[in-house]
């Protein structure tokens, strides 16, 4: 068994959810991550010796909705497999928390609770405008 540990800048959303920025990546590796989610559009993602799925999205682009619903069920895809998952952007701020709230959502939580949560777990959590009005779009169809 791993010893439980903490590195500052990577948040734990839940037992199988790590945040962070890009620069954390191996981090969230060395405390559990199984996987990676890079969601920054502006570059590929990094050769690591881990799998890494790229969900390209752009902080001020709107009409994101479909590729933020794809990371959100992949990542509680995964998660019901029980696989752990880093998920990052450049900074870990606004496109990670747009994905932890999603995948909250699509796990059955409202948006102002999925929000609330995230940004209690990561004070610094805040999606962009226009990735929160994609979650408020996609918040009709995720609610049970």
């Amino acid at each position: 068994m791993t010893p439980e540990f903490t590195i500052i800048g990577v948040t734990r959303l839940d037992d199988h959810v790590l945040l962070g920025d890009a620069g954390l990546a191996m981090a969230m590796v060395s405390v559990g991550a199984e996987r990676l989610f890079d969601l920054r559009g502006e570059t590929k993602p990094p050769g690591l010796p881990i799998p890494i799925e790229h969900f390209p999205l752009i902080d001020l682009e709107p009409d994101q909705d479909e590729l933020i619903l794809a990371a959100a069920q992949r990542l509680a895809g995964l998660v019901a497999d029980g696989v752990s998952v880093g998920v990052y952007c450049q900074a870990g701020v606004s496109r990670t928390s747009t994905v932890a709230i999603a995948y909250l959502m699509v796990r059955g939580m409202p948006l102002a609770e999925a929000n609330q949560l995230v940004r209690t777990a990561r004070p610094q959590a805040m999606p962009a405008l226009e990735l929160w009005r994609s979650l408020e779009r996609l918040a009709p169809s995720l609610a049970g």
